[in-house]
């Protein structure tokens, strides 16, 4: 697959499994309080009641979603990763200018993984690099088990990798039969999960390497969510699945939109869908079997869900050239 294409995706789809509660994870938008900070060529930060943008930063570079530490903002780009000043947008650092580097996860430190194949540990308050590891082709970004100090993480080759916190050693390393498809999710109740691109998932024992189970599949997996007792994981054949966390049988299959179901940012207990920027979806976990329709005008991109109700999406904006925020409601029967 085309590294470039892989760097777009990600831009718009890496945080796609992520929930506006987890701020020390990268989504895009990403919602704390009433800022939201956005990620398209380059960065914005909103008020979630305002149309136009507080400030914007690095303007024309392809960055990747954003995630937050303190009162800095990180995220990677196809020019390295930056550290910006929440309040104003200013760089506070800048490193690994010549490479792709992926958004971090963060928890004691910063976790980002490249393109070019390289693991980093980074100090999230000076960019100052405490150990890197090299894999073979592009690695993504880990999911972090604090509990077992340890980093879960795959890739181009077909392998996955848990990683010692502290120094990067490997502790483990299981075959797959596919790479990954974008980075490992934490399923919580102790696992991980790898998406493969034959449309199965690989769920991981966090703490001792072991594979729980295989989700099986027969459409590539766009993203994965754990909630409630339930996985949900949604597909390129626009279909959605809920799998049961404990046994991990299947629970039921749902198609949602004609192709390309992709999640975004979401509220707990629900999953804001779509398909490709066309249609748009909230659907409440509880109710499965009716979803909320949400309709936007014409040119919508980048949806997050504020509340029960509330949709917030973006458009291009000519004068001046950047993003301006909508906010709708989902119309629900």
């Amino acid at each position: 697959m085309n590294i470039l294409r892989i760097c777009l995706l990600l831009a718009g789809f890496l945080l796609i499994t992520i929930r506006p509660v987890q701020a020390a994870t990268p989504q895009n938008p990403l919602l704390t309080g009433d800022s939201i900070y956005v990620s398209q060529q380059g960065i914005y930060r909103f008020d979630r009641n305002q149309r136009e943008p507080l400030w914007s930063s690095l303007a024309g570079v392809e960055t990747f979603e954003p995630v937050i530490y303190q009162d800095l903002l990180l995220v990677g780009s196809t020019q390295g990763l930056y550290a910006l000043y929440l309040d104003s947008g200013r760089i506070a650092w800048h490193i690994e200018k010549k490479h792709t580097l992926f958004t971090p996860s963060i928890a004691a430190m910063a976790y980002a993984g490249s393109v070019h194949g390289e693991l980093y540990s980074i100090d999230p308050r000076d960019g100052k690099i405490n150990w890197r590891r090299q894999f073979t082709g592009w690695i993504y970004s880990p999911a972090v088990n604090e509990k077992s100090n340890q980093l879960w993480t795959g890739g181009q080759a077909h392998q996955v990798y848990g990683i010692d916190i502290n120094n990067g050693s490997l502790q483990h390393q299981l075959a797959t039969t596919q790479e990954s498809v974008f980075s490992a999710v934490d399923l919580d109740a102790g696992q991980t999960g790898f998406n493969l691109f034959d449309g199965s998932t690989v769920v991981v024992e966090s703490s001792n390497g072991k594979v729980a189970a295989t989700l099986a599949g027969d459409s590539q997996p766009n993203a994965i969510y754990a909630y409630a007792g339930t996985i949900y994981r949604s597909h390129l054949d626009g279909s959605l699945m809920a799998f049961d966390a404990q046994n991990h049988a299947l629970k039921w299959r749902r198609s949602m939109a004609p192709r390309n179901l992709v999640m975004h940012p979401s509220q707990p207990g629900y999953l804001l869908l779509s398909d490709q920027d066309r249609t748009l979806l909230l659907l409440n976990l509880g109710q499965p079997d009716s979803p909320c329709s949400v309709e936007p005008e014409s040119q919508w991109m980048l949806p997050l869900q504020i509340d029960n109700e509330n949709i917030i999406y973006f458009q291009k904006s000519m004068q001046p050239l950047g993003l301006t925020l909508v906010q709708i409601r989902a119309q629900c029967k």
